[in-house]
């Protein structure tokens, strides 16, 4: 039975729109690439642009979240860090807020890699992942976002970056606890969420 144009349009258009905003935030990566130098920009780049291609030919599926706070939660989970800003001031020796920057994408990398065509913005069951970082916790690029995050922050501390990414990660534990609602449904991810225990911090959270 042929899919209804609407279900299709919807399917296009939530791959398109957050595609082309990660688009615009690769140039916008490039771009301070050129004007600065710094290596951070050309990873996060590339740790984006997978995003796009991840988007574009993920998996299809019917278990998608029809709440609307958690499509908030997703939606500003994922964009809502986009718009932190260098300032040039440093909390601790730039090399370590790089580093932590570094570690945090190669990670987030490896969790992205990983997950595949499941990967998605908004709470779905598009397959569950149990391999790879999904051994240590149960949201990894999360984690490697958070690593990233910090060592950005440590080294570009402003009053308007720690609101933008407390706002975010407000809305990214919401995130997180919305998937997790949605895939303990499948009993392969119940079974999943016996053997790993943590969720984000080994040992914490």
């Amino acid at each position: 039975m042929q899919e209804p144009f609407s279900r299709r349009l919807i399917s296009i258009l939530s791959r398109a729109i957050p595609a082309s905003y990660f688009t615009l935030a690769c140039l916008a990566f490039w771009n301070n690439f050129l004007r600065t130098g710094k290596w951070t920009s050309l990873l996060w780049m590339v740790s984006e642009g997978i995003v796009v291609v991840l988007l574009v030919f993920r998996r299809s599926t019917h278990s998608v979240s029809r709440s609307p706070w958690d499509w908030v939660a997703g939606i500003a989970g994922s964009f809502l860090v986009l718009l932190v800003r260098p300032t040039g001031g440093v909390a601790i020796a730039d090399a370590a807020g790089v580093a932590l920057q570094l570690i945090g994408t190669g990670f987030q990398l490896y969790g992205k890699v990983s997950l595949g065509r499941s990967f998605g913005i908004v709470a779905a069951n598009r397959g569950v992942v149990s391999t790879g970082p999904y051994r240590l916790v149960r949201h990894p690029i999360y984690l490697g976002y958070l690593v990233t995050h910090a060592g950005f922050l440590l080294s570009n501390m402003s009053v308007r970056n720690v609101a933008i990414y407390a706002a975010a990660y407000f809305f990214q534990f919401a995130r997180i606890r919305a998937e997790e609602r949605l895939l303990a449904q499948d009993g392969a991810y119940r079974e999943y969420l016996r053997g790993v225990r943590y969720r984000l911090i080994p040992g914490v959270y």
